[in-house]
């Protein structure tokens, strides 16, 4: 397996670390999915590259694969670096 290759599979398999969310916060980096482990809704302060994604919730369990460098969210969820 190429160092690429491996690289690119620990990034899928949130190899960088990730963090937990509870409540309403506003976190900035490189986020590459978010993990609800509750019902969660999306904020207004969210910069990424899914469109009109301010306001969506995500429901316990389900997990959204994007790239964001500031996520507003409410409710408590995993979040995945990217890098």
């Amino acid at each position: 397996m190429s160092a690429s290759t491996q690289s690119s599979l620990v990034k899928q398999l949130g190899g960088y670390g990730g963090l937990r969310v509870t409540g309403t916060q506003t976190i900035t980096g490189n986020f590459m999915a978010i993990h609800a482990l509750d019902d969660c809704i999306i904020g207004a302060g969210t910069l990424g590259n899914i469109d009109n994604f301010s306001g969506a919730s995500i429901t316990l369990g389900d997990c959204v694969v994007g790239y964001w460098t500031t996520i507003e969210i409410s409710g408590d969820a995993i979040v995945y670096h990217a890098k």
